[in-house]
């Protein structure tokens, strides 16, 4: 965990509305490294997948965030 108490995952995202708990934070970082890894070892990709790979999940994660924020905003009250 950083200084502040928070995990590294969502300070490093600056995520405001995704909330990842402990074992998905684990899935979307170490994890896609090590299925990035497991496929470069494996010849069905290249070497960049290790750092491509999980840069690609921070994205969707990231924009999901953002998503979820605008959605949150332009909701209207059900009646």
């Amino acid at each position: 965990m950083s200084s502040s108490g928070k995990p590294l995952y969502p300070t490093l995202l600056r995520l405001q509305h995704v909330h990842p708990n402990a074992w998905q934070r684990a899935v979307l970082g170490e994890g896609m490294a090590g299925v990035g890894a497991v496929a470069a070892l494996a010849d069905l990709a290249s070497a960049w997948s290790v750092v491509a790979l999980p840069l690609a999940v921070a994205v969707v994660v990231k924009a999901h965030d953002l998503l979820a924020g605008w959605l949150a905003r332009t909701a209207r009250p059900f009646p």
